[in-house]
C-alpha cells in the first residue's frame, strides 16, 4: 500500500479511480494495440508515470541519458499526479492504448494483471535483467508464474524519533530491538510530561498494522490474496492497543490528529517536524523531508514487538514498479527502457531514492559516495530490516486490496471518538473488506 499522508477524500477517489478502470479493462478486451510507432528513423515508445515536479525533471532526465545511450529510441514522456493518472490510465486502457512502459504499484496494479493488460516480464529476460533484484521484491508481481513488474526500489516503515524530544523530555530512546507496544505506550506516555509536547503522533493509516499482523502469525490476506488472512480477535487487539495509547495521553487528541489529516498535511507539517513530538511513523523513505523539514536529525526505529513476536512483522517491500503493456509492439525497446531504469547507476544517480532504495545492489553500492547522510542511514534501516529476514508480503485481493485504506480509516476513526468498540469495529472491519471480495 503506498504510503505517505493523504485526506480521506483522496482514499475515496482511490477507490473510485480505481473502480474505473476495472470496467475500463473489461471494456478493452478486443480493443486496438497501443499507439506508438517510429518518427524520424526512431522507433517511439511512451513511457507514463505519476509523482511531484522533482519527479518529473528527475525522469526526463533519466529519459534523455537512456536515449542518448540508445540513439534509435525517442521516449515520449506522460505524467501527472496520482489521482489523475489512474483515470487517465483507466481511459488508455479502455481505448486499447495502454502506454508501452508505466508506473505501477498495489493494489490497483492486480486488476491489470488480472485482465492481461500487463507483460510477463519473463518473455523479455534477454534484455531486461532481474537476476541482481531480490525475488523478495519481485514477489508482489509474480502472479502464476509470471513476472508483471519490476521494483523501481524498496521502501519501509518503521518510526522516526526525534533524539533532541526524547533530549527535552529527560527520557531514554528505546532500544528498538528489544521494545515492545506497551513500552511504545509507555514512552509516550513520559515524554508527553514534557511541556510543549506529546510522545507520539496519532496512528490514523494502516502503516503500523502491517506490521502488528504479521508479528501475530496473520497477514492482511493468504498468500494467493484470494481472501482475508486476518482474524477478528487481531485486529480488535490492535484497536485496542491504539485505544490505550489515546488514553495515556502520550498522543494527540482524536480531534487534532483527524483535523491535521483533512487539512492533507504531509510529513513536512507534521508534529514531529515542528518539534512538538517525538515519533511518529513513517515510510521510511521520508526521513530526508523530515529532517529538512525539523531542521535536525531523526533516527529510525524498529516498529515494537519484534522481540516476543511469533514471527518477523517488518518487511521491505517496493512501493512502485515498472511494467509494460501486454500490447505494446515494441518489446524490446520497452525493455531496454526497464533495464536501464532499475540496473543503470546513472539513472539512480539523478533519481536516488525517490521511487525507494535501488533494489540492485551493485547500483546501490555505486551510489553510495553521492548519498546524504540521511539516505546512507535509510539504506541501513533497509538492511537492518532484511537481516531480519523477513518474508514477503501476501499479494492483495484485486477487488478488495483498493478499499481497505479507506474502510480501516473510517473505522479507525469511529474507534477514536469511541462510535465503535475496538471488537465491533474489527468485525465490520473484515465484514467490509468481504462485501468487496
Amino acid at each position: 500500500m503506498n504510503h505517505s499522508s493523504r485526506s480521506s477524500r483522496r482514499f475515496r477517489l482511490r477507490a473510485v479511480g480505481l473502480t474505473c478502470s476495472v470496467f475500463a479493462l473489461v471494456l478493452s478486451a478486443g480493443c486496438a494495440g497501443d499507439s506508438s510507432g517510429s518518427e524520424g528513423g526512431k522507433t517511439v515508445i511512451r513511457f507514463n508515470w505519476w509523482g511531484s515536479d522533482s519527479r518529473h525533471e528527475m525522469t526526463k532526465q533519466m529519459i534523455a541519458l537512456f536515449e542518448k545511450e540508445h540513439p534509435n529510441i525517442d521516449v515520449q514522456p506522460e505524467y501527472s499526479n496520482w489521482d489523475d493518472y489512474w483515470k487517465k490510465l483507466s481511459t488508455s486502457a479502455a481505448a486499447g492504448d495502454m502506454p508501452d512502459v508505466l508506473q505501477l504499484t498495489d493494489p490497483f496494479m492486480y486488476s491489470y494483471i488480472d485482465n492481461g493488460q500487463l507483460m510477463d516480464l519473463k518473455k523479455l529476460k534477454d534484455t531486461l535483467h532481474t537476476d541482481k533484484l531480490p525475488a523478495n521484491s519481485m514477489a508482489m508481481t509474480t502472479v502464476k508464474g509470471g513476472l508483471y513488474g519490476v521494483p523501481a526500489g524498496d521502501s519501509a516503515f518503521g518510526i522516526a524519533a526525534d533524539p533532541a524530544a526524547f533530549k527535552k523530555a529527560g527520557v531514554p530512546l528505546p532500544d528498538d530491538t528489544k521494545w515492545s507496544w506497551d513500552d511504545y505506550v509507555k514512552i509516550s506516555k513520559a515524554i508527553s510530561k514534557a511541556k510543549g509536547l506529546v510522545g507520539s503522533v496519532m496512528p490514523l493509516y494502516p502503516n503500523d498494522l502491517g506490521t502488528w499482523l504479521r508479528q501475530h502469525g496473520e497477514d492482511y490476506w493468504t498468500a494467493d490474496g484470494s481472501e482475508i488472512g486476518f482474524t477478528e480477535d487481531t485486529m480488535a487487539a490492535y484497536w485496542e492497543w491504539v485505544v490505550k495509547l489515546r488514553d495515556s495521553g502520550g498522543t494527540t487528541s482524536a480531534d487534532a490528529a483527524v483535523e491535521a489529516l483533512s487539512s492533507g498535511a504531509g510529513i513536512e507539517q507534521s508534529l514531529v517536524a515542528q518539534h512538538k513530538a517525538a515519533m511518529t511513523d513513517v515510510s521510511v523513505t521520508q526521513l530526508g523531508a523530515l529532517e529538512s523539514a525539523s531542521g535536525r536529525e531523526a533516527k529510525l526505529l524498529l516498529f515494537p514487538g519484534e522481540k516476543d513476536a511469533s514471527q518477523v512483522g517488518a518487511y521491505t517491500k517496493p512501493g512502485i514498479f515498472y511494467g509494460a503493456s501486454a500490447r505494446t509492439e515494441h518489446s524490446k525497446e520497452a525493455a531496454q527502457l526497464l533495464d536501464f531504469l532499475v540496473n543503470s547507476p546513472e539513472a539512480a544517480k539523478i533519481q536516488k531514492f525517490d521511487r525507494g532504495v535501488p533494489n540492485n545492489p551493485e547500483v546501490l553500492e555505486a551510489i553510495r559516495p553521492e548519498l546524504s547522510p540521511a539516505e546512507k542511514r535509510i539504506a541501513d534501516y533497509l538492511a537492518r530490516v532484511n537481516a531480519l529476514k523477513p518474508t514477503a508480503l501476501h499479494i492483495p485481493n484485486a477487488e478488495a486490496g483498493p478499499a481497505v485504506p479507506e474502510i480501516f480509516q473510517r473505522l479507525n476513526e469511529d474507534v477514536l471518538f469511541n462510535r465503535l468498540s475496538p471488537k465491533e469495529a474489527a468485525k465490520k472491519f473484515i465484514s467490509e473488506i468481504k462485501s468487496q471480495l
